[in-house]
């Protein structure tokens, strides 16, 4: 049998074959050469318009703390779209932007080391690279503890945005004591909330991009937390719950209420919430990524006869009907053989649908054990089955008008899900490859159920957004939504140079390396398109950042 993690592996590689090998500054003097801007103008020079810049706050979770590549580091910061948005207002009467420094070149990585050690380490992981040589993100070694920011310097921090934070735990009381990244800068990590700090502030211009993370740890998190619709305002409090619409909008509604109700003159950019499906963590590990030699694909087929022969039997009427026949005929297993080269620059082929847990399925495990009990089935076969009691191929969604709306063309695969694609949920059994022989889990899938319920959720929240937005004259809403889903739908982002910026995270694209973030060309992007709308809004004159100037990601070829 051929080694299927090598092939999935391979697989993902594919999914970056347009990347180069070029160093981050090849790649910028490329970019300079290929597609020049217009002779430099001279100095830069901004004006205000009715804007007033003096005080600008930023308010966000780690999108606008400049999180990179898994981890918050100062390269990420210095890059983060309210730092860019404030050296531009500062040509423009804005005045000092304070960020929480991290002083940290690795940084801590959120996604591989513990949260509780953050202060105290170990740090046994930093940022994500590239790794040129295997086509895919590597952690970099040691990681570095967070560091705390001086006591008398937290009061005059601009830059309020926290990594993990949703919309919900904005106005909450001690929201140092649950998330160590406001932990290091907040006035008092057991009384302050992180809206108390703003408004202490006394902003004269914010940005306010929050309700990312109310929608994306579940989406992230494969669906398995629970809906907090299902009962509002307790299941909300889990912090992996897809928050309710209505704790979302009472939420929103009430932080910027007292923002304007302190200070009525306060101006500002809201920014609504992306699609979630369409960034590169959904994007990049193939829903159908098995590939198999005719041989394989035989055997491993028939290992699921006694499988597909049950959900048959029990579908009959002679088996009691105990599932519906359309149902065992969609949890059907099955694999064709499927030819691949051996070289990497080749298209990424179409292989055999991975082999999932659905939750969303009937639970045969009852049946299967009521069979047994009855003699129908001998216990090496109960014991075969019970493993797939939840299990089906994942699935292809087009031609399905619904879903066709969201521009999607499967059901999704999580990042995270390369890391075990392949390898063998039982060490010394060469059989139990997972997506293969057992079910990949389902915290790393989004099903057509759950594409659907975050996706209409996220619209639910946009519409709430937009609504808060009308409701301030001088509070100017940013469509985040429409950019990148443009972005994902044409394949790239053309600068004004026309150079083109690809919606993923190889050398030429907008994401770092953990596939949720945007890289500092990403970021620089987005300020340029938050500058175009404050000119309109305010009549103001904001420099456009030469994106060429801008790495993407950190890559390595070691």
């Amino acid at each position: 049998m051929k080694n299927i993690k090598n092939m999935l592996l391979y697989m993902l590689s594919l999914a970056l074959v347009g990347m180069a090998c070029d160093t981050e500054d090849d790649l910028i003097d490329e970019r300079k050469t290929d597609n020049p801007l217009p002779p430099d103008p001279g100095p830069l020079t901004g004006s205000p318009g009715s804007a007033d810049f003096s005080t600008y706050v930023a308010l966000g979770n780690s999108l606008t703390a400049g999180l990179m590549d898994a981890t918050l580091y100062t390269r990420g910061q210095s890059n983060a779209f309210p730092n860019l948005l404030a050296d531009r207002f500062a040509l423009a009467g804005g005045g000092e932007f304070n960020q929480p420094d991290i002083d940290s070149e690795n940084g801590f990585n959120t996604s591989l080391n513990d949260l509780s050690t953050a202060f105290t380490g170990p740090a046994t992981f930093g940022r994500f690279v590239l790794d040129l040589s295997i086509r895919r993100p590597v952690p970099t070694t040691p990681g570095e503890v967070l560091n705390m920011v001086p006591a008398n310097e937290r009061g005059s921090i601009n830059n309020l945005g926290l990594p993990g934070m949703r919309l919900l735990e904005l106005p909450v009381n001690g929201y140092g004591l649950l998330n160590p990244f406001y932990t290091r800068f907040a006035l008092d990590a057991g009384t302050t909330s992180v809206l108390e700090q703003a408004l202490a502030r006394q902003p004269s211009f914010i940005t306010f991009w929050l309700g990312n993370n109310d929608a994306l740890a579940w989406a992230t998190g494969g669906g398995v937390g629970p809906d907090a619709a299902d009962n509002p305002g307790v299941l909300d409090q889990d912090p992996g719950a897809l928050v309710s619409t209505q704790s979302f909008e009472a939420t929103l509604q009430n932080s910027l209420a007292a923002m304007f109700g302190s200070n009525p003159q306060l101006q500002g950019i809201i920014l609504n919430i992306p699609n979630v499906a369409l960034i590169p963590f959904f994007q990049l590990v193939q829903w159908n990524s098995i590939v198999m030699d005719e041989a394989t694909a035989t055997g491993t087929t028939n290992t699921y006869a006694g499988f597909n022969g049950f959900l048959n039997l029990i579908a009959s009427p002679q088996g009691g009907g105990l599932i519906s026949a359309a149902e065992a005929a969609y949890r059907q297993i099955r694999f064709d053989p499927v030819s691949i080269t051996d070289d990497p620059t080749t298209e990424v082929v179409e292989g055999n649908a991975v082999v999932i847990e659905d939750d969303q399925m009937t639970d045969l495990t009852n049946i299967i054990n009521g069979a047994f009990a009855l003699g129908n089935i001998t216990e090496e076969e109960r014991d075969a089955l019970l493993p797939l009691a939840k299990a089906r191929q994942i699935k292809s969604v087009s031609g399905e008008p619904d879903l066709d709306l969201f521009g999607l063309t499967s059901e999704l695969l999580t990042l995270s899900a390369g890391t075990v694609l392949g390898t063998r949920a039982d060490p010394n059994n060469p059989f139990s490859m997972i997506g293969v022989g057992v079910p990949l889990g389902d915290q790393y899938t989004m099903t057509v159920d759950e594409i659907e319920r975050v996706l209409t959720r996220i619209g639910a929240f946009n519409a709430i957004i937009e609504a808060q937005a009308n409701a301030y004259a001088k509070l100017y809403l940013y469509d985040a939504n429409a950019l990148f889903t443009g972005i994902a739908a044409s394949g790239g982002y053309t600068a004004s140079n026309g150079f083109t910026y690809a919606p993923d995270f190889s050398p030429n694209g907008v994401f770092s390396t953990d596939g949720i973030h945007l890289n500092p060309a990403g970021h620089a992007i987005l300020t340029n398109e938050l500058m175009n709308l404050i000119e309109v809004a305010f009549e103001a004159e904001l420099p456009e950042y030469d994106l060429s100037e801008f790495t993407t990601v950190l890559s390595t070829s070691n």
